[in-house]
């Protein structure tokens, strides 16, 4: 490892830090959570297939019935649902490469810089006519975005056909392909999309950086209303007995191949 020169530490000490912002609190008339039991599902396939209906006609029929990637275990459910009386009002689907290959079909060719990289790639998009409709969907994309960090998800890949694609400009995604050449992708029944990419862990630096106005909904606000981690319960949490055991004669540092100092 190269050293340090002597003169560094006092240049770095003149580089100013940025200010961590402000976090405030602000409350949605909804919640985000992920599908857990079969009945969440057919919610999320309700709203689903009332939005495809208004923009992709030609799936609304295989789309009124769950999707066999819908019980994959490479893929999750994000469901949002008015607080008042339960009804769903958004949804996507998250399929990951941690396990599995993306269902991308062989048309797609990701870019170099993503090969090798773990990717969330967002389908069935779906999002209830009104007034709340922009508010549900960039909840939704917030919990995505904090679901890739808890994850370790280095990218973020969706197909979209315009005029959709514009909302994901605004986001910060990027095209896949040159020129944004539309593909066919296996979610898409043969019609051709815009294949765009979202850089996941330099998102907050690129939108600081860009002045973007969605930045302070994404990091300077606390949304109690996006309950995707709630179903994790901490292992302190269990009786005694049901918690494992751990051995207390590994050397940690020799596991993980890294010096005491």
């Amino acid at each position: 490892m190269a050293q340090m020169r002597e003169e560094e530490p006092e240049a770095l000490a003149h580089v100013p830090l940025a200010q961590p912002p402000t976090i405030t609190a602000v409350e949605f008339s909804f919640k985000v959570r992920i599908v857990r039991n079969e009945e969440q599902l057919l919610r999320a396939v309700h709203i689903r297939a009332e939005a495809y209906e208004r923009h992709w006609p030609n799936l609304y029929g295989q789309l009124q019935s769950p999707e066999m990637q819908d019980r994959d275990p490479s893929s999750l459910i994000f469901l949002a649902e008015n607080k008042a009386d339960g009804r769903p009002v958004g949804t996507m689907r998250v399929d990951t490469n941690l396990v599995t290959p993306l269902p991308l079909g062989p048309s797609v060719k990701l870019p170099t810089a993503m090969l090798g990289q773990t990717v969330a790639y967002v389908t069935r998009l779906g999002v209830k006519q009104g007034p709340q409709g922009a508010l549900v969907k960039l909840a939704l994309f917030k919990s995505l975005h904090r679901y890739c960090i808890a994850k370790q998800l280095a990218w973020m890949l969706v197909g979209i056909r315009p005029p959709g694609d514009r909302d994901y400009v605004r986001l910060g995604f990027a095209d896949v392909n040159d020129g944004g050449t539309p593909v066919p992708i296996g979610s898409s029944g043969g019609v051709p999309v815009r294949l765009m990419n979202f850089e996941v862990i330099s998102a907050e630096r690129r939108w600081i950086h860009s002045n973007n106005p969605l930045y302070k909904f994404m990091f300077a606000e606390y949304h109690p209303d996006i309950e995707i981690f709630s179903s994790v319960s901490g292992m302190w949490t269990r009786p005694r007995k049901s918690r494992p055991v751990f051995r207390d004669d590994i050397d940690i540092f020799s596991e993980l191949g890294t010096p005491l100092i």
